[in-house]
């Protein structure tokens, strides 16, 4: 891993995130293994399958002096692919050439089938399932996948999730960026440029976040008798916008998880999901789903960084 290029990232949230995706992956294979299910876990934002953090090492008990070093950790392609028994296929999805690079030699390090694409995730997941083995092909009913989505920002558009929810065979795992979601919606309605609706509009999958997170009120006119004018201010909640996005997932999903609340400072950034269409199997994921949401929301709630 000395030899990979340096990908910092995250925080004390990051850890936790990533066991809980771990903790469910182990408990998807291992309630699978008997099926003549194919699956494959797919990591649409890989980076290097490792990230580098600054740690404190030393003090009282470790006898040594306190310091502050650049530590490597597993990431989540190098920890889906640890677990055993292990998954059919990986497929990682990743832009930045010297990131591609390091996931390609993957395969050869863990024994594992590893296909990696160097496009737009968005773009590279439609193309994964809009093509044999997931359509067109004699095992297609026999594919099954975690998809785990952990954006750039707001890289993740509706349509992929309508997408993915068209499979009915997928479980998909993702990670809200509600902070960032947030941070686009200006206190006026006016303060929203067409870049902002946009990016908004693509993330929701519809243009009815406007009506429902602002409200006219009524504005001053001119000192001389001039018409009173109308101005649309925000008045959503950082927890209603919450809501707006779990029911806009309800509505293509039929099963739509509790979120784990990632917290930075304090305050909730991201909001990790589970969502699933394949409506059989439900119980058994919501079995799964649930022990990993409740062992993971306090940790996120006491570990939350300084």
């Amino acid at each position: 891993m000395s030899g990979t290029p340096k990908h910092s990232f995250g925080g004390p949230w990051t850890e936790i995130k990533l066991d809980a995706i771990s903790d469910y992956l182990n408990f998807y294979q291992n309630a699978l293994k008997n099926q003549n299910f194919v699956t494959w876990y797919i990591d649409a934002f890989a980076g290097t399958g490792e990230r580098h953090a600054r740690v404190l090492t030393g003090g009282l008990f470790e006898a040594a002096p306190i310091e502050e070093v650049d530590e490597v950790l597993a990431g989540s392609a190098r920890r889906a692919l640890a677990v055993t028994p292990h998954f059919s296929h990986y497929w990682f999805s990743e832009q930045r050439p010297t990131r591609v690079k390091v996931l390609q030699g993957l395969g050869a390090e863990y024994d594992r089938h590893v296909i990696v694409r160097s496009g737009d995730a968005n773009d590279e997941l439609c193309k994964l399932f809009n093509n044999p083995p997931w359509v067109g092909h004699r095992d297609q009913g026999r594919q099954r996948a975690v998809v785990f989505l952990d954006p750039y920002g707001m890289s993740v558009g509706f349509a992929t999730l309508e997408m993915l929810a068209g499979t009915k065979r997928v479980d998909v795992w993702y990670l809200f960026p509600r902070k960032a979601v947030i941070q686009q919606l200006a206190n006026e309605a006016s303060g929203l440029d067409d870049d902002k609706r946009s990016s908004l509009t693509r993330i929701f999958g519809c243009s009815d976040w406007e009506k429902r997170f602002y409200r006219a009120q009524p504005k001053q006119g001119e000192l001389f008798g001039s018409d009173d004018t109308v101005n649309a201010t925000r008045t959503a909640s950082g927890n209603e916008i919450a809501l707006f996005a779990r029911e806009r997932f309800g509505q293509i999903f039929a099963y739509v998880s509790e979120p784990i609340p990632l917290l930075v400072n304090g305050r909730e950034f991201f909001e990790l999901y589970c969502f699933s269409n394949n409506k059989p199997a439900i119980p058994l994921i919501k079995r799964g789903v649930d022990f990993v949401v409740k062992k993971y929301t306090p940790a996120s709630r006491r570990r939350s960084d300084p």
